[in-house]
């Protein structure tokens, strides 16, 4: 039995897969929850004070400075969460090259993916001990979910989801490395990521890593290279993952007016860029928590599903939240 959810006509009766009305129900639940009024999230929109001119070392909050600021002033109370990874709503993406191959006889009907779809992310992290034994170190857990939806095909359903649960240590330190710039992060952590699949469609791997963040007024780093559990489901399933995942992956991002643009890319240094997977977007406000969000992939990894077939794909839509 494969997940794959679907809705379909038979006369003038509707039969709606139980799987479809859950997994549409708990997302549609997330989103509203993260909108709720009641809820504190961390606004990552702040922009930095501008550096004093004669200053030598800028003393002005950049990005990630600003955003740990901003998270910090979070109650501790239990509808307090922040966003982590962009969370956001691309109501057209279009991929230029489908996988249909992994699909065949798999999909409502053996229909064929359509290149048009529907592709958003959820991604949110909440703090289980801040300050821990008096240092600026927290843990925290976080959960992410990417999902693309098949809305616009005969039979609508969701191709893929791919459910990230994670806790990891964060570090802040904010040490000057170099001139305006400052290494804020050192985290370490543990994720595990599954399309909760079943059969030829299972994928699932489990890594441990290690994750830097520096950043200066305008620019952040992020790389995180992670050791990959070679477990029986790994190699059952997905044994070559590693040759097109690879070892880790870097973000760099530029912040200027509130408008965020980032690149975000694994397996580039491992194999020279020939097997590597790449996501670039812009984001820019629209209201006081909205912002327009374009999306661009190329490359392997898409999705877990496809974590050997090589795509383009271009999506847009709005954003809850970005990077920073």
């Amino acid at each position: 039995m494969y997940n794959i959810a679907s809705i379909k006509l038979e006369g003038e009766k509707v039969v709606v897969n139980c799987n479809y009305l859950l997994k549409t129900a708990f997302q549609l639940s997330v989103i509203l929850y993260l909108l709720n009024p009641l809820i504190c999230v961390a606004d990552q929109g702040i922009t930095s004070e501008n550096a004093q001119a004669n200053s030598k070392i800028s003393m002005s909050p950049n990005p990630v400075q600003a955003r740990a600021s901003s998270e910090k002033k979070i109650d501790p109370n239990s509808f307090a969460i922040a966003f982590y990874r962009p969370t956001y709503v691309l109501p057209y993406y279009y991929t230029f090259s489908p996988d249909n191959a992994v699909y065949s006889g798999n999909t409502p009907g053996n229909e064929h993916l359509k290149s048009d779809e529907i592709k958003y992310q959820l991604s949110f992290k909440v703090p289980l001990w801040k300050n821990i034994l008096g240092y600026r170190s927290t843990l925290y857990a976080a959960y992410s979910q990417l999902s693309y939806w098949q809305a616009y095909n005969h039979r609508a359903f969701f191709r893929e989801t791919d459910y990230q649960p994670e806790i990891f240590l964060a570090n802040e330190l904010n040490l000057h490395i170099l001139k305006k710039w400052r290494l804020n992060f050192l985290n370490f952590g543990a994720m595990h990521q599954s399309n909760g699949q079943g059969g030829t469609l299972e994928r699932s791997w489990n890594r441990a890593y290690i994750g830097a963040v520096a950043s200066n007024d305008n620019w952040v780093i992020s790389l995180r290279p992670w050791y990959i559990i070679h477990d029986s489901t790994y190699e059952r399933q997905n044994p070559n993952m590693d040759k097109f995942m690879g070892y880790g992956d870097i973000v760099v991002i530029f912040k200027h007016n509130n408008q965020v643009f980032s690149i975000e890319t694994h397996n580039l240094i491992e194999t020279f860029g020939k097997r590597s997977g790449t996501t670039a977007s812009w984001s820019f406000p629209l209201t006081a928590y909205l912002k327009g969000y374009i999306q661009a992939f190329s490359g392997y990894g898409q999705s877990l599903i496809e974590y050997d077939h090589r795509t383009n794909a271009l999506g847009v839509g709005i954003a809850l939240s970005n990077w920073v």
